[in-house]
């Protein structure tokens, strides 16, 4: 089996919205009295397909339990891009010694707390299957809202009269590649809360997601792969004070669902 060496990024500002709540790290915010980033690392760490599990994010992470699943926790850096160039090239020495064959870098965040192994052991047998340059994930708006996820607030792009959201997973074979097209990276980071002027900025013409493919799979020269994922959980985060408190209460539910079951390991 193919298994994946993951980096979950935890660093950065987090904004006011979050130290309304007490906290100076969203990773930190607690959801049925554990960590959010907790709920992701676990969510991996009983995954088959991951091996070893990065983090880059603040010192105050160690104290956490969660953390006995982590190979190693690194500092963050001034900036997203830093910190995942940082993330890779640490993988790419310590773990695979510079070797050209290797398994490539799956990258998560700590806030993408509605993930479930379940959701993840999917996802990623489909990218081991498929074996991509880069695997991107969307999610259709629907998706979202028929699994009862709120759908306000949330980045979608069009295509072909349908609308898509970006995902909590990617997956990237080879970063020496997208070192070459380093600023377009950046104006795509810059451009994630406003998808329509990524298709703008690939020249993209009205050819359906295969277009997109093609298009983005030029731009970045590599294979890029985008998978439609029917798991809602891979659509939503925690990224404002709103989608926090859905959480809190989503979790409760959960609890409340399991706690009326005979299986009790989720918690």
């Amino acid at each position: 089996m193919k298994k994946f060496n993951l980096i979950i990024l935890a660093g950065g500002k987090d904004g006011a919205w979050c130290e309304s709540y007490g906290y100076k790290k969203k990773a930190m915010l607690p959801l049925l009295g554990k960590p959010t980033v907790s709920w992701v690392i676990e969510a991996f760490s009983r995954s088959d397909y991951i091996d070893n599990i990065i983090i880059i994010g603040p010192k105050e992470l160690r104290r956490l339990y969660s953390m006995r699943y982590v190979h190693r926790l690194l500092p963050e850096q001034a900036s997203f891009m830093q910190n995942l160039f940082y993330a890779v090239f640490y993988i790419k020495a310590s773990t695979y010694k510079f070797a050209r064959a290797h398994n490539g870098y799956l990258i998560s965040f700590c806030d993408a707390a509605f993930l479930t192994t379940g959701v993840i052991n999917a996802t990623l047998k489909t990218i081991a299957e498929s074996d991509p340059g880069i695997a991107l994930h969307y999610v259709q708006k629907e998706t979202i809202a028929r699994n009862g996820y709120p759908i306000e607030n949330r980045s979608y792009f069009h295509v072909c009269g349908k609308e898509y959201t970006g995902s909590n997973i990617y997956y990237v074979k080879k970063f020496s590649k997208l070192l070459k097209v380093f600023n377009d990276l950046r104006l795509l980071r810059g451009y994630r809360k406003e998808p329509q002027k990524i298709l703008e900025h690939i020249n993209y013409e009205n050819e359906g997601i295969s277009g997109v493919e093609e298009a983005l799979s030029k731009r970045l020269s590599t294979a890029l792969k985008i998978f439609i994922s029917p798991f809602a959980e891979m659509g939503v985060d925690i990224d404002r004070g709103s989608d926090y408190e859905f959480a809190k209460a989503h979790f409760q539910k959960i609890k409340q669902q399991y706690a009326k079951s005979k299986d009790k390991k989720y918690f």
